[in-house]
């Protein structure tokens, strides 16, 4: 019997199969800087990692190995690449990462597990589109959190994804309690976000920054001093709405 490739690609032929994808993987990197080799196979939906070589033989792509070795490489933008990129791009972005030296490969894990968890929650069907933490930090938030990325809901909900590995003390914890209180703000009229999650791969930092947001728990904002030293400038407490609009997932590491 003979088998007709559009039977397995949705009724395209495979050359416009390849040319979403290639549209679909340059965007992604574009928007976040750089990738994996198991990011894009979620972000194209496929099982093999192939795809990643393919494209950078055909010159889209540029393979650099990672200091810590896991994962073994990472894939950024060649100019080929960002030409295209720019090309499909509705907004234009910074993208330094043409010199992939100037990733920070002390945020690898960090950055590409924030990739995994959005790429995975469209893929599933919870969330409708990603917005990246590149894409926030072009904007104006001043007293709002910037998210590690917005994921944006079927019921046009907003929600703040925050991934924490490490755990936060004294002035940096009240400052990531205010600033995802700011952005979260009933009173807040422009830019406001509807929740937050914060993910973490400890069960000891989900229950410290549980208890932190609960309702009552002290909240300090800071300023420098004449002599540019930190001091809190105001105490307030954690008002029973923060609590409510914060969730705290643990997950495997």
């Amino acid at each position: 019997m003979k088998v007709n490739p559009r039977d397995f690609l949705g009724g395209q032929s495979p050359r416009e199969r390849y040319l979403q994808n290639r549209r679909l993987a340059v965007d992604w990197i574009y928007r976040c800087g750089f990738t994996s080799a198991q990011n894009l196979r979620l972000c194209l939906k496929k099982e093999s990692a192939s795809w990643a070589s393919i494209a950078v033989a055909r010159g889209l792509l540029r393979s650099t190995k990672t200091e810590s070795g896991e994962p073994a490489v990472i894939y950024t933008l060649t100019e080929s690449g960002l030409e295209l990129a720019h090309h499909h791009a509705t907004k234009l972005l910074p993208y330094p990462e043409l010199d992939p030296y100037r990733v920070n490969q002390g945020k690898l894990r960090h950055d590409l597990l924030v990739q995994k968890l959005s790429l995975s929650a469209m893929r599933d069907g919870a969330v409708l589109s990603v917005t990246t933490e590149r894409e926030i930090n072009e904007g104006d938030h001043r007293g709002q959190k910037r998210a590690d990325a917005i994921w944006h809901l079927a019921n046009g909900q907003k929600l703040g994804i925050e991934v924490e590995l490490s755990a936060k003390w004294a002035r940096k914890l009240d400052e990531f309690i205010t600033s995802i209180a700011g952005s979260l703000d009933p009173a807040r009229a422009e830019g406001r976000l509807d929740g937050f999650v914060v993910i973490t791969d400890s069960e000891a930092i989900c229950s410290r920054y549980r208890e932190s947001m609960r309702a009552g728990q002290p909240m300090r904002r800071w300023k420098k001093n004449a002599r540019q030293h930190w001091v809190v400038e105001e105490e307030d407490v954690v008002p029973e709405w923060l609590s409510e609009l914060v969730d705290f997932r643990v997950i495997e590491g």
